[in-house]
């Protein structure tokens, strides 16, 4: 009988066994084209590259909360090169500030440089859906005109959009600022999402963020920031060791499509 209890009860560990090996997360290396093409969704460290590092707010984020503006600016950036035509067009008018500009396409007016040119880029929303779908999981249900840059603006007419600097736009200026981001770990859970989890910091005037957006400092941070004479001159490994520390932790989710491949889900 105790034999018989036994054998149970070692049929029982096997199944947990196998359901641990089977449902826990799996480490995957952080070094490898699919995890950096998978980065790269998350946006570029500059303030005016599509509204910033939207997937640091300090909340969770998904698609439904960034601007669709800043989804499709995203998307620009992911269209492969081949895709955009580089062309030029010369001044032949000028804005209501007395400023050279350029008429492209059927009514769109750029603002031209010292040459009196204007160079733009051209695409087909097609190019941009493709581009779209591949950070978001789907095609966009709006096209609007949006913003690349501080200065370089995208104009739709027709299927056509047409990239190149804005005949009007604002110079903000904001205090020096430094973002730190710090890869940790990537993991594929048993439904398949893949998640990339990282380090933040954003220091500016000396003082600690751990969002993107935002002015709530965090004070042990900018207290150990202060012991820093000039903290840019640091050695990679001193900056590592006090981003680990000091730096919040996100979780950025990648889901699977129905073509294997993988899209943003959140970040939290």
């Amino acid at each position: 009988m105790k034999k018989h209890k036994y054998l149970i009860l070692a049929g029982i560990l096997v199944i947990i066994t196998i359901l641990i090996i089977i449902t826990g997360d799996k480490s995957i290396p952080l070094n490898n084209d699919n995890m950096d093409k998978l980065y790269s969704y998350l946006g570029e460290v500059d303030i005016y590259h599509c509204g910033g590092l939207n997937a640091y707010s300090g909340k969770k984020v998904t698609k439904d909360t960034i601007s669709n503006s800043n989804r499709l600016c995203m998307a620009y950036y992911n269209i492969a090169d081949t895709l955009l035509t580089e062309e030029t067009a010369e001044s032949t008018d000028k804005s209501a500030n007395d400023l050279p500009i350029c008429r492209v396409g059927e009514g769109i007016t750029l603002s031209a440089d010292d040459n009196k040119e204007c160079a733009y880029k051209t695409f087909t929303k097609t190019s941009i859906d493709e581009a779209y779908k591949e950070i978001y999981g789907e095609k966009p249900q709006k096209y609007d005109d949006f913003n690349i840059s501080n200065t370089d603006i995208c104009y739709l007419e027709g299927d056509t959009y047409y990239c190149g600097t804005s005949e009007t736009y604002n110079v903000t200026i904001i205090p020096e600022t430094n973002i730190y981001r710090l890869k940790k770990s990537a993991v594929k859970r048993f439904n398949g999402d893949i998640i990339i989890s990282d380090y933040f910091i954003r220091i500016a005037n000396d003082t600690c963020y751990l969002s993107s957006t935002g002015d709530t400092e965090d004070a042990e941070c900018t207290e150990a920031l202060s012991k820093y004479d000039n903290f840019e001159a640091l050695k990679d490994s001193e900056k590592i060791a006090f981003v680990k520390r000091y730096g919040k932790v996100y979780k950025h989710t990648f889901k699977e499509d129905k073509n294997s491949n993988y899209y943003w889900y959140k970040s939290y």
